[in-house]
């Protein structure tokens, strides 16, 4: 994700906008969830969220960015809180887009429909949980890709990587499916290894160092659990 906004130095190349759309789909709703948290209505952190992405392409930010160290996420939270801080509500109506496609509006509407936060939740906890199920979502969503021709075998199999009450026993999959319940067991062994290469990948492209992916791996199970 570092690479990916500093691809953005460019804002009149098309990987800009490549870069600032996957920024877009990865965070939009984690950031939304906060503002909301912090208080904000839907529309108006709607508005700072889309608003927010557009000034990641102004030249001001641009000359202004320095990469750290830190997590990418933190990093993306705390230029957030500066951007909001510095606007009044006529500079974000008035840089609302930037000149920059937004999400469409019916992805909008669907990840705004995600339920928030849970109660007590401070907007910082908010806004980790969201990451958290962002990171899973979009891993889940690469490994269903990857099985599109096994799509009844994955369906099953979905439910208890997903940790499902309603996930079914492998001997009754077999049955189903018509095949083994070995040949489903070892089904099973391969989803969860290719599920966890998938969300250790989406884990290293917001750290500096491969050092810090186990830490991270930890803190976002933590997080999905409680």
């Amino acid at each position: 994700m570092w690479s990916a906004i500093l691809a953005v130095g460019d804002a009149d190349a098309p990987a800009s906008l490549q870069a600032l759309e996957r920024l877009a789909r990865a965070y939009w709703q984690p950031l939304y969830i906060f503002l909301r948290q912090r208080g904000a209505d839907p529309d108006a952190a709607a508005d700072q969220v889309q608003g927010f992405f557009a000034h990641l392409l102004s030249r001001e930010f641009l000359r202004e960015l320095r990469p750290g160290d830190g997590r990418f996420r933190n990093f993306l939270l705390v230029a957030l809180r500066r951007w909001v801080r510095d606007q009044t509500e006529r500079d974000q109506a008035a840089k609302r887009g930037g000149g920059i496609s937004p999400l469409p509006l019916d992805e909008l509407e669907a990840l705004r429909a995600e339920p928030l936060a849970r109660d007590g939740d401070s907007p910082d906890v908010a806004f980790e949980r969201a990451w958290a199920r962002g990171v899973f979502s979009r891993a889940l969503n690469q490994v269903a890709t990857a099985w599109a021709g096994r799509g009844e075998l994955f369906a099953a199999l979905r439910l208890s990587l997903e940790g499902s009450p309603d996930a079914e026993n492998y001997r009754d999959i077999a049955l189903r499916l018509g095949t083994t319940e070995g040949a489903v067991g070892k089904a099973a062994h391969d989803l969860r290894q290719q599920f966890a290469a998938r969300v250790r990948m989406e884990i290293r492209a917001t750290v500096p160092h491969e050092s810090e992916v186990d830490d991270e791996l930890r803190h976002l199970v933590r997080l999905l659990r409680t």
